[in-house]
């Protein structure tokens, strides 16, 4: 059985285009030294609060 986790990055629009809040690279790089494995990107850009999520996933430890 496995386990996911969410993890939202706030995108911000500017002029020159949409800017993540953070760098998705670190946030992957975080959650793999917690043991999470990266699954998917879910990109929400025209949500009424645009963002990126990332989902993870980990096997239920018994």
């Amino acid at each position: 059985m496995h386990e996911y986790s969410f993890v939202r990055v706030a995108v911000k629009r500017r002029r020159e285009g949409a800017v993540l809040q953070k760098d998705y690279r670190e946030v992957i790089t975080e959650q793999a030294a917690a043991g999470w494995r990266f699954v998917q990107a879910i990109p929400l850009e025209s949500h009424a609060e645009p963002r990126l999520d990332l989902v993870f996933s980990r096997k239920v430890k018994k």
